[in-house]
């Protein structure tokens, strides 16, 4: 009897389940806009050279063969400016400032030095090509360490490092949503 009663109750449980499974972390906005993109580029022309240098050498280490932007079901397209793709991806980095869990409040300015005030945040943009329109939007976090699959401790990776992990996880994110979406428009 324990096991038909458990059994019934997975089987209403897995509905659930999977509709929250498949809701988009990041925010679109015109999904029907999102779902005809068939070629993109990302732009790092507004960023300041050194997060350029960030984002340009992730997009090239990541669009090789099966790496991450290989998992985005568009086609990747070199310049934003000779080619006409139908979206741009953006991405720009957010500097937080830490709070003090404990009290909700900023580190006393002893506490600035012995830990790290703040954390990167990378913001991805998807924005139609033609009109600029935003069609998608999320931000992430360094979420792991890359050579260990740890957590990060800011005091103890670069910020180079942070940047292009935050990127990173910004670009995972968006493959998970695209295929949220995909698999939303299926049904």
């Amino acid at each position: 009897m324990r096991r038909w009663l458990l059994l019934v109750l997975l089987t209403l449980a897995l509905p659930l389940s999977a509709y929250a499974i498949k809701k988009p972390t990041g925010k679109i906005t015109d999904p029907a806009a999102f779902a005809m993109i068939r070629t993109y580029c990302v732009d790092a022309s507004d960023l300041p050279d050194y997060e350029a240098v960030d984002v340009e050498g992730l997009v090239k280490a990541e669009s090789k063969p099966k790496r991450l932007l290989t998992k985005v079901p568009w086609t990747l397209v070199a310049n934003c400016t000779q080619s006409q793709p139908d979206a741009i991806i953006k991405v720009t980095f957010r500097r937080l400032r830490r709070m003090n869990v404990r009290l909700g409040q900023p580190p006393a300015p002893g506490e600035i030095e012995s830990a790290a005030p703040y954390a990167i945040r990378a913001v991805l943009q998807v924005s139609d090509a033609s009109s600029s329109q935003l069609l998608y939007e999320t931000d992430a976090a360094p979420l792991s360490n890359s050579m260990t699959g740890e957590s990060v401790v800011a005091e103890e990776e670069p910020d180079h490092l942070l940047r292009r992990n935050a990127a990173y996880n910004a670009f995972w994110t968006l493959v998970q949503d695209l295929r949220r979406a995909s698999r939303k428009h299926q049904e």
